[in-house]
């Protein structure tokens, strides 16, 4: 653990969460919103710290008033809850690219689509970091059940927006939309780890003969993005 775990402090969680976390849950309403502000409070640890191992169950738990022992009864690790967020945030961009979606023509062009899911993607820091950390991270302390309760809402939502994908794109056909999908998913996860230097490679990045090395998710992403797009219906025409 770096020496910044010392440094996570409570951030401006909304007092009604930290009125509420003083009171037992008792009906499932009140167990939902306890959720929720368990999220809410990971969330926000989340965009104030830069390195997410710092991030301690007790931090969740004490940003709202919460005690650790209530909070496991929801979360069993910090990877569960992590990946609640994840889940959050996911069903957000599905929606994004759904509702992008139904507003195009019919028979979309490559230029059109690209618009569309750099429109889902681009902004959206909390997902984009918890993206990246998905595979390597936040799936790796987590039992079976969970596994597949999490895999399942992905597939789910992915099939749901593939097949909108089909219907609209032109060139796209049955079973091509999840792949592609698939495809966005592995080059937003490379772009993001390539863009995101340690602070060591920073420095040498500001020597004049590594600055081309240096890389903006902002740009590049967009770039991937339209290779991929333009290369993949190409190859299904």
């Amino acid at each position: 653990m770096s020496d910044n775990s010392s440094a996570i402090q409570s951030t401006a969680s909304s007092t009604s969460s930290r009125k509420r976390a003083g009171r037992r849950a008792v009906n499932e309403a009140q167990k939902a919103q306890r959720r929720a502000d368990i999220l809410d409070s990971a969330r926000a640890l989340f965009n104030q710290s830069a390195h997410y191992e710092d991030i301690l169950m007790k931090h969740i738990a004490e940003n709202i008033a919460l005690t650790k022992g209530t909070l496991y009864l929801y979360f069993k690790t910090k990877e569960e809850v992590f990946l609640a967020l994840y889940e959050e945030e996911f069903l957000a961009l599905c929606q994004r690219l759904r509702i992008a979606l139904s507003g195009a023509p019919p028979q979309t062009e490559v230029s059109q689509l690209h618009a569309i899911i750099c429109g889902a993607m681009l902004g959206y820091p909390t997902f984009l970091r918890l993206n990246s950390m998905l595979h390597a991270v936040l799936e790796r302390n987590i039992e079976f059940e969970t596994a597949l309760r999490f895999k399942s809402l992905l597939r789910d939502q992915m099939l749901e927006t593939a097949e909108q994908l089909e219907e609209k794109v032109k060139g796209l056909s049955s079973g091509q939309g999840a792949e592609l999908l698939l495809l966005v998913h592995e080059i937003t996860i490379g772009a993001y780890h390539t863009s995101s230097p340690s602070p060591c490679l920073d420095l040498v990045f500001e020597r004049p003969d590594m600055q081309f090395m240096k890389l903006d998710f902002e740009t590049e992403f967009p770039k991937l993005l339209k290779y991929l797009l333009q290369g993949y219906l190409q190859s299904k025409s």
